[in-house]
C-alpha cells in the first residue's frame, strides 16, 4: 500500500456524517487517516466500492460493513477502492543504493555461516520492492540457491497482491536506471509494453495479506520473526501517528539484533525510530536495531502453541534469538557459554527461559543445547529448541527438534503443533495434517488445532473438511465472552479470533461458489 486514490471527481459526495461514519471505519479497521483535504479521494473510493455492492442506499453499504457479522468481501472491496498501489522497481535510488552497497553485503557477511536471511517487504504494494530486493541478492550471491532465503511481501490490498503473484508489468515499473539496465537479465517480454519477471526471482518471493494495524506481528504464524531487514515505506504516512508509533515498535520487536528498518522518507520524525540507531549514507537514512532492549508495550502477538494439558510446556510469544545461531546436529556437542551466566536459582530450561525473556536468547540456546546434551529426552527443552529453529526459518533442524519430542512424549500436544507448522512450511501438507489432527485427538477442544487443521486441509485442496474445521472452530467459541483471553495464545480473544473465521469463512465462500460443504 503505497498510496491513496488520485482520482477525478468522485461518483457521489457525502454528507459531513457520512464522511466522519466512514473515516471512523477505516481508522479501526486498517489505521487509515483521512484529513480533509483527501475528503474527495475516500468519496471517490466509497462511490466505486459502493456502485459493486449489492446495496442500494450507504446507509445499508455501512451496515453490511459494521454490524454483528460484517461481510469481509465488501471491506476488502472497499479497502482495495481506497487504496493504490504506485510504486515501480527500485523506486529511491539512494536507499537501493544503500542496501545494494552496505546493508546487504554487511547481512550476507553476518549470515553466512548459516545462509540464512529472512526479509520483509511490508506494504508491498503489486510486488516491485520485494523483486527488487530479490534481484540484488541474486547480484550479490553467487552461490544464492544455496542459501535459505525469506522474502515476505505483504499488503492489505488483496488485488495488488493478486497483480503481484502475476509478477507481469508495465513500461512505468522500469523508469528507474537500474531497473532498465537489469531488466533484460531477469524479465522476459510479453508483449510490446509488458514484461514477466523470470522464476528464479519470483519464486523467492511469498505474499501474503497482512493488516499492519492489527497486532498480528511479530509472530510465528505470520512469519513475521527474527528478521534480518524489513522496509516500510511511504505506508505508515497514511496512518495516524499513534497507529505509526505501534507499527515502527512492532516492527523493532520483529527485528533481531543488527537488523535493519528502511523507512520512506515522508514518514514521522526520528522521535518514531527513538529506539532505533540512525545510520546515514549518500542520499538515505537507514535504522539499526541495537543490542539495547527496548520494552514492549504492546500484547504479544498470537504465535504460541496450544497449552500442553498433560505436560505443560512453554512456548515464547516474543523473537527467540537475537542472533543467528550455528545451526547444530542432533549430536553436535555445543560449546560452553562464552561469558559466565547470571546467578539463579532455577533449573537449566527455566534459566533458559528466563533469559529468552529478557533478551539474552544466545546464552538461552547455548544453555538449552547443553541441557539436551546431558538430558535429551526432556520434551520441554526439545520442544523449545524446535520452536528457535522454526523462527530461524531452519525447518530441518525444527523439524528434527520436534520430531524428538513427540517420540519421547506421544503427548506434547506442543510439539505436534509446532511439528505441523514446521511442515506446512515445507510444504509436507499430508505429515503436517497428520500432526495436526494429533493436536485435536489430545484436545478435541482446542480451538487453535482446529483452525490450524482447516488451514491445512484448505492449502491441500481438501474444501469440504477445510470448511468443516473451520466450523468445528467456530462452534467451540459460541457461548463465550469476546473479551475472553484464549489460553496460551499470546492474547488473542475469543471475539477477535470469532472475527477471523467469520472473514474466512466468508473469503472461501466467494472464492470458491462451488464448494459443496459437509
Amino acid at each position: 500500500m503505497n498510496g491513496l486514490t488520485r482520482a477525478a471527481a468522485p461518483l457521489r459526495s457525502l454528507t459531513d456524517n457520512d464522511y466522519q461514519r466512514f473515516c471512523g471505519l477505516l481508522a479501526e479497521v486498517c489505521g487509515l487517516h483521512f484529513s480533509d483535504h483527501r475528503r474527495s479521494e475516500l468519496e471517490h473510493g466509497i462511490g466505486q466500492a459502493f456502485a459493486a455492492s449489492t446495496c442500494t442506499t450507504l446507509d445499508e453499504y455501512y451496515q453490511c460493513l459494521t454490524g454483528p457479522n460484517p461481510d469481509t468481501v465488501e471491506l476488502d472491496r472497499l479497502i482495495n477502492a481506497v487504496t493504490v498501489n504506485e510504486t515501480h522497481f527500485f523506486r529511491d535510488e539512494g536507499q537501493f543504493n544503500a542496501l545494494y552497497t552496505y546493508v546487504l553485503p554487511q547481512l550476507i557477511e553476518r549470515q553466512r555461516a548459516t545462509r540464512t536471511l529472512r526479509i520483509w517487504s511490508a506494504g508491498c504494494a503489486s510486488g516491485e520492492e520485494p523483486y527488487s530486493v530479490a534481484m540484488l541478492l541474486r547480484e550479490l550471491l553467487p552461490d544464492v540457491d544455496q542459501w535459505a532465503i525469506t522474502i515476505l511481501g505483504t499488503d492489505i490490498n488483496t488485488a495488488a497482491l493478486d497483480r503481484a503473484r502475476q509478477a507481469t508489468y508495465g513500461e512505468w515499473a522500469f523508469r528507474e536506471t537500474r531497473a532498465r539496465q537489469w531488466r533484460s537479465r531477469y524479465f522476459r517480454p510479453l508483449t510490446a509494453n509488458r514484461s514477466e519477471l523470470i522464476p528464479a526471482v519470483r519464486e523467492m518471493v511469498t505474499f501474503a495479506r497482512l493488516n499492519l494495524a492489527e497486532p498480528s506481528y511479530p509472530a510465528f504464524d505470520t512469519n513475521t520473526t527474527l528478521l534480518n531487514l524489513i522496509l516500510c515505506r511511504n505506508v505508515t504516512i497514511y496512518f495516524s501517528k499513534a497507529i505509526t508509533t505501534q507499527v515502527i515498535e512492532r516492527f523493532y520487536h520483529s527485528l533481531v539484533e543488527g537488523g535493519w528498518l528502511v523507512a520512506g522518507h515522508a514518514e514521522y520524525s526520528l522521535e518514531t525510530f527513538r529506539h532505533f540507531q540512525a545510520r546515514t549514507y549518500a542520499d538515505a537514512i537507514l535504522y539499526q536495531r541495537d543490542g539495547q532492549a527496548a520494552p514492549a508495550t504492546f500484547a504479544p502477538a498470537w504465535i504460541e502453541p496450544p497449552v500442553v494439558k498433560v505436560e505443560p510446556e512453554w512456548v515464547p510469544s516474543v523473537p527467540l534469538v537475537s542472533q543467528t545461531p550455528p545451526l547444530p546436529s542432533l549430536t553436535e556437542v555445543p560449546r560452553p557459554p562464552t561469558a559466565p551466566l547470571p546467578a539463579v536459582e532455577l533449573e537449566p530450561v527455566e534459566h533458559a527461559q528466563a533469559l529468552i525473556e529478557y533478551g539474552h536468547t544466545e546464552q538461552a540456546c547455548e544453555i538449552l543445547l547443553a541441557y539436551v546434551r546431558q538430558q535429551p529426552n526432556h520434551v520441554r527443552a526439545c520442544t523449545l529448541l524446535g520452536h528457535v529453529y522454526a523462527n530461524l526459518g531452519a525447518w530441518t533442524e525444527a523439524e528434527q527438534w520436534c520430531r524428538r519430542a513427540t517420540q519421547n512424549n506421544i503427548l506434547a500436544l506442543n510439539a505436534h503443533y509446532t511439528l505441523a507448522l514446521v511442515l506446512q512450511h515445507q510444504q509436507k501438507l499430508d505429515q503436517a495434517i497428520d500432526s495436526m489432527r494429533k493436536v485435536i485427538y489430545l484436545d478435541h477442544l482446542n480451538v487453535l488445532g482446529h483452525y490450524g487443521l482447516a488451514n491445512l486441509y484448505y492449502a491441500s485442496g481438501q474444501r469440504p473438511q477445510a470448511h468443516k474445521s473451520l466450523d468445528n472452530a467456530r462452534r467451540l467459541l459460541e457461548g463465550r465472552a469476546a473479551e475472553e483471553m484464549i489460553p496460551e495464545s499470546g492474547g488473542v480473544t475469543v471475539g477477535r479470533l470469532r472475527e477471523a473465521i467469520i472473514r474466512q469463512q466468508q473469503q472461501w465462500s466467494a472464492a470458491q461458489p462451488a464448494d459443496k460443504r459437509p
